[in-house]
């Protein structure tokens, strides 16, 4: 696993190596930043399910100014912590914590991001559950961008909430990619 472009651009990754987890694939990696282009420069970002850390470190690579990196595993977390480039580590944030608990205390830290990223595992309803909660806290700046990786089958319809705009939506093979703008009320 590679970072795809950016200032690090080719730098590998390790994996943690757990059972099940389905790591986004190079060209999903690249189309979510082709997509989301000058938007990340000095952006705070959140990766939650964020298994290896690589949408993060493409967050990085691409000039975001900090993220913030949740997982619940923590050979994950070895993981994140390793791959982390040195001169990001004062710019990153990493909670071992279940995604709920960690939207929740994001919240009560009074903590905003312009740019929410969440690849949860597919055919859970993890999806829909996390953009429902993210939308009831309060950890969004004014039109912040939610991408969600998720299969075709995890149905997002039902998020359509009045605080979010639909961007874009693409399909790779059994993977969707869904983008939503945040819009305060």
């Amino acid at each position: 696993m590679r970072i795809t472009s950016g200032s690090l651009k080719g730098r590998k990754l390790v994996s943690p190596g757990v059972k099940n987890l389905r790591l986004t694939e190079a060209k999903v990696r690249k189309a979510i930043f082709d997509i989301l282009a000058d938007s990340i420069e000095g952006s705070s970002v959140l990766e939650l399910f964020a298994g290896s850390g690589v949408l993060g470190i493409e967050a990085f690579s691409r000039g975001a100014g900090e993220v913030t990196f949740v997982d619940n595993n923590p050979r994950c977390i070895e993981a994140i912590r390793e791959n982390i480039p040195q001169e990001f580590r004062e710019k990153s944030h990493i909670l071992f914590q279940d995604y709920l608990e960690a939207i929740d205390h994001l919240d009560n830290l009074n903590k905003k991001f312009d740019l929410v990223i969440l690849d949860p595992p597919y055919k859970k309803g993890l999806a829909l559950l996390s953009l429902k909660k993210i939308c009831q806290c309060c950890i969004l700046k004014h039109y912040a961008i939610i991408v969600i990786e998720h299969h075709l089958v995890d149905d997002l319809d039902n998020a359509a909430l009045d605080k979010l705009q639909l961007i874009s939506r693409k399909r790779y093979g059994d993977t969707g990619l869904t983008l939503f703008r945040f819009r305060a009320v």
